[in-house]
């Protein structure tokens, strides 16, 4: 199907994105200027006070995540880097009735509101602002009433509504007159003519009701243009065609009748780009579509046709051709037209500076709209002291221009907001349809709405615009700890990009991306209890918000992954000296509001202390959920600790495989060995060290399930003869008799700070003389290693209680304090679980229905997701290592003249 757009403003790009994005489409977009993107248009200005070129935006400016949700989806999914912005307002007029002036503004808080002195002694202005409260409450009893009934009468103008309310003339004049002609750029004289109920619906979708507590504005960081070249790259990826400074002059139909718009069958798309200018002087509709004639005679033919213009533009171009019903809804959208420069000239602004805002009105309400944009505010150009204004209207020419244009904006009218319920009539109803901001209230949001919803009827789609989020409102409690967790974030955060995103409102940014941290996290923060969470259990606090899931990631992927990168690395860069990290512990959370939570995770921790009877309860806890949960993310053997990678897309099974082989190289097995596994897992190491040596081999384990499918594995591989369990601990295991080898893998984060002592002693009084005794365990940093055992965190309480992570420093001080161990050879592999644990996390989101099929719910999921990108942000960024070593005791001639196997010599290197 060949559909031609015309208009390459922010609806036609929202149609054509969208169809070529669905597929089956060849889309041609007709744009009438030598640029894309309507009203988002970007100039560059020579600042010669900077000696630099600035680039301004001078149309699409602003937005935010209320009332813009379906423009801040399409920005994420195109990767547009947004800011935060300012949408404060002023007014310096004169008042009609009396001639005295007025100036206020909301920038600066009271020294705004008072930027005329006089403000505080007038009983006007003071009633101005009491009424500005009422007629909040006015408008959504207003349009309370009207929604639930819908056959009450809705062409009340602005004015009838602002006289049976019995609003003050200094309230309209001071305040709502000059909001309205800031907003739709119209003149203040037309204001109390429009339609009263599309007003308060935009004041209400756009809180513009209230004083305080307005949604937080935004702006791209790069500039509207960046967006546009965005969307552009992505429309000539999928193959659409670009015609620029091409202008459509008419449409006429054929006598052969019209197209059915509904019934069209799909064509494969294939298209080029247009680089030179032609100019389309008509658009002939035929039985099988439409026919666009160049002004060169070449022509182009088209299925479908989608107006992504003004209404009255497409009238224009469909001229004699349009329809009744499309003259009549089409006609009813009026249009205003202003002159508008861009300028320095600071006569065109308030007289106080106190009461300088983005938007100012200027001038009187009695006379044409006069309004300036501050764009070094809105836009955040810092880089200069130059005012860089743009004025709508002004009452004289600007000095300091650097440019000058004119531009158009709906108007919201009673007939215009009429004519909007019945659009449907007309959409596609013969092949055309169409599309523009005048069809919500003339915003960007409204542009994209609008070319989206074309396409995706025209391609018999069901609509998934989003609707207006509600805006996240805090309580007293949750304000307070926002507070809070914003100030500490600003003050830790200073490497690396922290991001959070309120639900429908604010945006809070953190650090930046630089050399010590190129990563970029953004949070999307959905219920203000992520800050309470946050605020009163600190670390534990962010893992119990994410698992109930008051926050999420723009980035499904990698956000976890980096928010974590982002939180260790201003760890290390905030580290203190190694003296006062020994003194922290549970007393001493980062956040001092999470005293009282962090004494009690560490209590419960205390209390999981692996005794000989708890053990198997905190085993239990992990091991026992179901043999089948496991298999859901593990290899096909079933192994659960670090593999070994020797190429980036080796299987991960084969990776297993070869770190197995690894342990049981280093060990030295012979056949006539008898080998001890202490945490034998699920009985891979045993099956594969019995079918690779011969040996004998004892595993245990604390898991009954573990138990029960190492037992039939090893049934199903006939070799019971060789191999044996038992469910025990390990400091029940008999010691009559000696092994020559003991091999543990990951077994020993589970013993506990306190018993890691006894551990050695035990492989002391189990290990034959000339025995070699091989260790695979996770690793802590020494510098952390006092302040973690002595404190709890997500491990400890959600996934292993009663879990320790040892350093090498208290590894080696058991084996000194409990045994003859001494260490024959040491390798750090832990550079090779970053890629276990995203393997893993993969398979479990992969396997995400059937781990829920086992009667485990979205918390679970959530809880398991965190734990595997919380372990692999320890080993992506080092801090975490996983050591293999290899113990004998002095004077052990069995270790031969060849040496440990290590990764090197198996990697080939």
């Amino acid at each position: 199907m060949r559909v031609a757009v015309v208009g390459a403003g922010v609806s036609g790009l929202a149609a054509a994105h969208e169809l070529a994005r669905s597929g089956g489409s060849r889309v041609t977009v007709y744009e009438k200027e030598d640029y894309l993107g309507g009203h988002a248009r970007t100039v560059a200005v020579e600042d010669a006070d900077a000696a630099s070129t600035v680039q301004l935006d001078l149309g699409f400016m602003v937005f935010n995540r209320v009332t813009y949700p379906n423009m801040l989806e399409w920005f994420e999914g195109l990767g547009v880097e947004m800011e935060i912005s300012d949408m404060s307002f002023s007014v310096s007029t004169e008042l009609g009735a009396s001639g005295s002036r007025c100036e206020w503004g909301s920038r600066n808080g009271i020294s705004g509101l008072l930027a005329q002195k006089s403000n505080a002694l007038s009983p006007s202005f003071w009633r101005m602002i009491r009424e500005i409260l009422k007629f909040k409450n006015d408008a959504l009893r207003y349009l309370e009433d009207h929604e639930n009934n819908p056959d009450m009468d809705r062409n009340e103008t602005l004015g009838q509504f602002i006289r049976s309310h019995g609003y003050s003339q200094f309230f309209q004049e001071a305040y709502l007159t000059p909001i309205c002609a800031c907003i739709w750029s119209c003149p203040s004289q037309g204001v109390l003519g429009f339609s009263a109920f599309f007003v308060l619906s935009f004041c209400r979708n756009h809180h513009l009701l209230q004083l305080f507590g307005r949604p937080q504005w935004l702006t791209v960081k790069g500039r509207s243009h960046s967006y546009v070249h965005k969307v552009r790259e992505e429309l000539e990826s999928m193959g659409c065609q670009i015609k620029t400074s091409c202008e459509i002059k008419s449409v006429s139909s054929s006598e052969g009748g019209t197209a059915n718009a509904r019934s069209s069958s799909r064509i494969s798309s294939g298209y080029h780009l247009v680089t030179h200018p032609k100019q389309v002087i008509g658009i002939v509709l035929f039985a099988s579509g439409f026919r666009v004639t160049v002004f060169d005679g070449s022509e182009e033919t088209y299925d479908r046709i989608i107006f992504g213009v003004h209404a009255p533009d497409a009238l224009k171009i469909l001229g004699a051709e349009a329809t009744h019903e499309e003259l009549r809804i089409l006609g009813a959208f009026q249009y205003v037209y202003s002159d508008i420069y861009l300028h320095s000239d600071k006569s065109l602004m308030p007289r106080s500076l106190s009461a300088w805002s983005s938007w100012n009105f200027l001038g009187t309400t009695s006379k044409g709209v006069c309004v300036t944009y501050w764009l070094n505010l809105l836009q955040n150009i810092e880089s200069t002291s130059r005012p860089f204004l743009v004025t709508l209207n002004p009452p004289h020419v600007p000095d300091h221009v650097f440019l000058k244009w004119y531009t158009s904006h709906p108007v919201p009218s009673v007939a215009a907001a009429k004519a909007s319920l019945e659009l449907h009539h007309i959409q596609g109803n013969r092949g055309i349809w169409f599309c523009g901001a005048y069809q919500g209230y003339g915003f960007h949001e409204d542009g994209l709405k609008a070319g989206k919803a074309a396409a995706q009827d025209l391609l018999g789609k069901e609509s998934d615009l989003l609707v207006n989020p509600k805006q996240m409102i805090p309580s007293w409690s949750e304000a307070g700890a926002r507070l809070l967790v914003t100030r500490f974030l600003g003050q830790y955060v200073s490497v690396g990009n922290l991001v959070l995103l309120e639900e429908g409102g604010t945006m809070f940014s953190f650090g930046e991306v630089g050399k010590k941290c190129h990563v970029k996290s953004v949070l999307r923060v959905h219920d203000p209890m992520f800050y309470w969470k946050v605020a009163t259990e600190a670390d534990l606090g962010l893992a119990d918000a994410y698992i109930n899931g008051y926050f999420s990631f723009v980035d499904k992927r990698e956000g976890l992954l980096n928010l974590f990168l982002i939180l260790i690395a201003n760890r290390d860069a905030n580290k203190s000296s190694s003296s006062a990290a020994g003194k922290r512990g549970w007393w001493t959370p980062l956040l001092l509001t999470a005293g009282v939570a962090s004494a009690k995770y560490f209590l419960r921790h205390i209390a999981r202390r692996n005794s000989v009877s708890q053990t198997r309860q905190n085993i239990s806890q992990h091991y026992d959920l179901s043999n089948e949960f496991f298999s859901l993310f593990l290899d096909p053997s079933m192994t659960y600790s670090c593999a070994i990678f020797k190429t980036e897309d080796q299987s991960l099974e084969a990776a297993q495989l070869q770190k197995v082989c690894l342990l049981i190289d280093k060990a030295k097995v012979e056949r006539d060995h008898h080998v001890l596994e202490i945490g034998c897992g699920w009985g891979s190491l045993a099956i594969q060290l019995v079918k690779q040596t011969g040996c004998k081999y004892t595993g245990i384990t604390l898991s009954v399930e573990q138990l029960k499918y190492a037992q039939r594995k090893v049934k199903e591989a006939g070799l019971e003869d060789h191999i044996s369990f038992m469910l025990c601990d390990y400091r029940q295991i008999p010691t009559q008799r000696k092994y020559d080898r003991i091999i543990s893998c990951e077994m020993i984060e589970g013993v506990g700070h306190e018993y890691m002592d006894d551990f050695f002693g035990c492989c002391e009084s189990l290990l034959a003389q000339d025995g070699i005794f091989v260790l695979q365990f996770i690793s802590i940093p020494e510098e952390r290693y006092e302040e973690y055992r002595r404190s709890s965190d997500f491990i400890k309480e959600y996934i292993f209680p009663g879990g320790c992570l040892p350093s090498l420093a208290r590894i080696t001080s058991a084996m000194s304090a409990a045994s003859r161990l001494c260490i024959e050879h040491l390798e750090n592999i832990g550079y090779h679980y970053y890629p276990t644990l995203i393997q893993w996390r993969d398979n479990f989101m992969a396997n995400k229905d059937a781990i829920l099929a086992l009667g485990f719910d979205e918390k679970f999921i959530r809880i398991w997701e965190y734990y595997f990108i919380y372990c692999a942000a320890g080993f992506k960024s080092r801090t975490l290592g996983n050591y293999q070593i290899v113990f004998s005791r002095p004077g052990n001639d069995k270790l031969g003249d060849s040496g440990i196997h290590s990764l090197s010599k198996l990697s080939g290197s």
